[in-house]
């Protein structure tokens, strides 16, 4: 009778150990996944403000008529 009491309790703790690791392992990957969308985020925003960056320069050379210096960005002139 004690056995299969003692059985049935550390059957339990062993379920109860199980959900809270399950618990924090799920916690871990939602917040390895938030980061991931923070990085992505943040390198979305650079990429578009290059992207400004180019358009408002090609623009300033269509507006004057005039070609860059530097027509090849490999190439130094």
């Amino acid at each position: 009778m004690f056995f299969l009491e003692n059985s049935k309790y550390e059957q339990e703790n062993i379920e109860k150990k199980k959900a809270q690791y399950a618990e924090k392992m799920n916690n871990k990957a939602a917040e390895i996944h938030k980061a991931a969308e923070e990085k992505r985020a943040m390198v979305e925003a650079q990429r578009g403000e290059v992207v400004f960056k180019v358009e408002e320069a090609a623009s300033k050379f269509r507006s004057s008529g005039t070609t860059p210096k530097r027509v090849f960005g490999c190439f130094s002139c």
